[in-house]
């Protein structure tokens, strides 16, 4: 366990988010190369990776070097991370693990564009869920819960993006909650 009372690097939340973004603007490229497709699931699998282990160093986990989605859903469950797990995240874990090492370093792999195009759209709803977004989520629209949030950090943190906020949500949702 990481010491207590430090607050968690939430870069992990927007590096997530960016991996995302690449992988939806690579599946919408109108180029004819499997390629692309691969890469996309790629940076599919490492959203998904990325966000798990943002939720675990935000209960204090210190999280081991893999990529096995499985294996981190379980370490969310043993733990209490912050985090909603969907169905669609927790039945397709093993696929998106596949596609970390297959989708870069096997040349005859390919992702089928179908598979592709339903991990879109559900991974969309694992990062709407779990409030990673630009907008502001829903639980902060309070104005007393948005202030009891930012009570809880550092003065230096307390102005920042409603991006950010939505990511300090997850590290304090259970203190908020109380």
């Amino acid at each position: 366990m990481k010491e207590a009372g430090k607050l968690c690097d939430i870069r992990l939340f927007k590096s997530a988010y960016m991996d995302y973004q690449a992988a939806v603007m690579l599946y919408k490229k109108p180029f004819h190369d499997e390629m692309f497709l691969n890469i996309a699931a790629y940076h599919l699998q490492q959203c998904t990776e990325k966000v798990i282990k943002g939720a675990l160093e935000c209960v204090g986990v210190t999280v081991p070097n893999t990529h096995r989605i499985a294996k981190l859903l379980q370490m969310v469950s043993n733990n209490g991370a912050n985090l909603i797990v969907t169905d669609w995240i927790d039945d397709h874990a093993e696929m998106l693990s596949e596609w970390e090492a297959e989708s870069r370093y096997n040349m005859d792999f390919v992702v089928e564009r179908r598979k592709l195009d339903r991990a879109i759209s559900e991974i969309g709803i694992f990062l709407n869920e779990n409030g990673i977004d630009e907008k502001l989520r829903k639980e902060l629209s309070e104005l007393e819960m948005l202030m009891k949030l930012k009570s809880f950090l550092p003065e230096h943190l307390r102005e920042c993006s409603d991006f950010e906020l939505n990511c300090y949500y997850i590290m304090f949702a259970k203190r908020l909650t109380k």
